[in-house]
């Protein structure tokens, strides 16, 4: 949807032409949308999910280049089978994962195949990616705790709405993964994710390298350092106000319970 030199650009970036040679984590998203799949090899993909998990660092950027590559593949098949990784990359592997598919350059690739103006029958590998962009805007872009850093979704998804998209309605059952769910944490896994989301956040700013990018990257090092205790959160409080959520909750349905047995 971008220029032809902005194209050729992403491409560069997004090539993995002259690498040393393919990482595990290549080899297995390769085998994972090999054309001799007939079908999506789930075992494989949240295996993929898994090792990027595990791995974390460069990992979310590395799949992320990789699978958006299949997406552009010339076979269809190889295309769905790529959107499909992508889906379950995305509902398993978080923030990092999340950041990585909000980049213009990885939204540029995504949609490197639509034409300037919408196909009157749009093609199922099209179908399925408006659809992925449907669903990330109404949950990530609303829900997540990071819905600030996810910016590009939202304006990928009115560009394309603005030029004559429409977009596929998703599933509720499909989407209610990606909303933040009632699972209680306790205070040391929220500050292990809070670490992780910081990690993968730092990463990308020094990546992008822009002036801003590393205003804010040294801003961001201070709060991870505890130099900076105005933004350090209390994860003990946090938890026990997600309790006290959940207790509230409990006592709201208790009520609810006991009224509808007097009116019987």
């Amino acid at each position: 949807m971008e220029a032809a030199s902005a194209r050729m650009a992403a491409r560069d970036r997004f090539s993995m032409m002259g690498d040393p040679g393919p990482s595990a984590l290549q080899r297995y998203i390769q085998q994972a949308c090999s054309p001799e799949n007939y079908e999506p090899n789930l075992a494989m993909n949240l295996e993929i999910s898994d090792l990027i998990n595990s791995k974390k660092g460069n990992a979310p950027r590395e799949a992320a280049i990789a699978i958006v590559n299949y997406i552009n593949h010339r076979n269809p098949n190889v295309a769905i089978l790529a959107l499909v990784l992508l889906d379950i990359c995305v509902k398993n592997c978080g923030y990092p994962f999340h950041l990585q598919i909000s980049t213009k350059e990885f939204l540029n690739e995504l949609v490197r195949r639509f034409p300037e103006r919408p196909p009157i029958r749009p093609s199922k590998v099209q179908m399925k990616i408006l659809e992925a962009i449907e669903e990330w805007r109404g949950t990530i872009c609303q829900t997540s705790r990071y819905k600030e850093d996810l910016g590009f979704i939202r304006d990928m998804h009115r560009l394309l709405s603005y030029k004559g998209y429409v977009f596929p309605e998703v599933r509720v059952e499909d989407a209610a993964v990606l909303n933040p769910s009632d699972n209680l944490k306790s205070a040391e896994e929220m500050e292990e994710e809070e670490k992780a989301a910081q990690s993968a956040k730092l990463q990308e700013l020094i990546r992008r390298g822009g002036p801003e990018d590393l205003q804010e990257a040294n801003r961001l090092m201070k709060i991870m350092a505890g130099y900076d205790t105005r933004s350090k959160t209390d994860y003990r409080a946090k938890a026990a106000e997600e309790v006290g959520k959940v207790q509230q909750k409990a006592r709201l349905l208790e009520e609810r319970w006991k009224n509808s047995n007097l009116e019987m």
